[in-house]
């Protein structure tokens, strides 16, 4: 498994917006080295959705993992949805599945 980190400042005392952190899972029909360079080209455009660090990592041959902290969910939605991200992704990617991360309390 690869994993790679980009840090980046976070907190709640950085979010502008309301904020979520999520588990996007990439299912890919290609190479993850080949997702994996036009994920990386998206870095600069990320900035505006994401006010916290990004993890990503290989799960298996055919899925990215990737951990989004403090995502503007409106925002992701919009990047996600262009016909650009589309026309770009299409080859690589089948779909998306994305799960919402919070903190649990510890058992009583």
């Amino acid at each position: 498994m690869r994993v790679t980190c980009r840090s980046a400042k976070w907190g709640a005392h950085n979010r502008k917006k309301a904020t979520v952190d999520i588990l996007l899972l990439a299912h890919l029909t290609s190479s993850y080295d080949d997702w994996r360079v036009v994920f990386d080209e998206d870095t600069e455009a990320r900035k505006a959705i994401i006010s916290g660090e990004t993890l990503v990592a290989q799960a298996d041959e055919k899925t990215a993992m990737i951990v989004f902290y403090g995502v503007d969910m409106e925002a992701m939605a919009t990047f996600l949805g262009t016909p650009e991200f589309a026309e770009r992704t299409s080859h690589l990617v089948s779909g998306h599945t994305v799960y919402s991360i919070s903190e649990l309390a510890p058992p009583a």
